[in-house]
């Protein structure tokens, strides 16, 4: 979401009460690395908080990024307009003020993105599976770049942030799950399924993971261990969870429809029907989980 930097007196500059402001230059008009060349407002600020502490660039980054939303909403319920007009300009000062602040990694990112600079826009997203792990909702957010990602049909650039998430955080299952949906959608099922399996192997008691994993099986003709998954799956679902209950009717379904062999058994075959898709990812407009 655009915020607006509250602009700052000269006196509360020199006393560094707060974060300085940017100035006059927007991000609109060049991208962000060229900012930090170009505004000798952000430039300071930049080093300025590199001689802090990680946690002191945190806290100001975080400062500047909600103070100005909470500006821009409140200020019009008393019949005023936030002091500053440049655009964006809470999350770029965060982002001067912090590298490392995710969720202005996220909508910097984003921004260069929706202004034809991809380039620029990967860059930044990408740095968000180098963060530490510490980091506050780093899960939430990384997820949050790679559905924009995918929004905007870069399954392959999503699927490079989710690897390099893997590789950084072997341990969080989102990110495995999120790679085999990504590779899914790249028509490598094989390799979607195996980390999907992984997913699971993490959080076998998670009923999003094992439907995903499910309907990958479903894709692949696996019906017999497709089922076995989902069954699980709805089994561990809230009772307003109906994605697995629908794909487990699916799977039957196609069960029923395969052929006999003489000895009555029936062969693994996958249909050709290409199913609907019913991954956990991406569902109800794709929002996070």
């Amino acid at each position: 979401m655009a915020v607006r930097s509250r602009k700052m007196k000269k006196s509360r500059k020199k006393t560094r009460k707060a974060p300085p402001s940017p100035g006059s230059f927007s991000i609109t008009e060049v991208p962000f690395r060229e900012l930090l060349r170009v505004d000798e407002e952000l430039a300071e600020a930049r080093r300025e908080y590199a001689r802090k502490t990680p946690e002191e660039r945190r806290r100001a980054a975080d400062f500047a990024y909600h103070q100005a939303q909470a500006e821009r909403i409140v200020f019009p319920l008393f019949g005023r307009e936030p002091e500053r007009t440049e655009d964006f300009g809470g999350e770029v000062l965060a982002l001067a003020i912090s590298p490392e602040f995710a969720p202005a990694l996220l909508t910097v990112g984003t921004l260069e993105y929706e202004l034809g600079r991809r380039e620029e826009a990967l860059d930044l997203l990408h740095r968000l599976a180098t963060l530490p792990g510490d980091t506050e909702d780093l899960p939430e957010i990384v997820d949050k770049a790679g559905d924009y990602l995918i929004d905007k049909g870069e399954i392959q650039a999503a699927l490079d942030l989710y690897l390099a998430a893997v590789k950084t955080y072997p341990g969080v299952a989102l990110y495995h799950d999120a790679a085999g949906y990504c590779l899914g959608k790249l028509g490598k099922r094989e390799e979607a399924i195996r980390y999907a399996r992984q997913a699971v192997e993490l959080e076998p008691e998670n009923h999003l993971w094992l439907n995903d994993l499910g309907w990958s099986l479903l894709e692949i003709g696996s019906l017999a261990e497709a089922e076995e998954v989902l069954e699980r799956a709805v089994s561990l679902s809230p009772p307003d969870y109906e994605l697995a209950r629908n794909n487990l009717t699916e799977v039957r379904r196609k069960r029923r429809q395969e052929p006999q062999t003489p000895s009555g058994k029936k062969p693994g075959k996958r249909s050709e029907k290409k199913p609907r898709k019913q991954r956990s990812r991406k569902r109800d407009g794709g929002g996070i989980r």
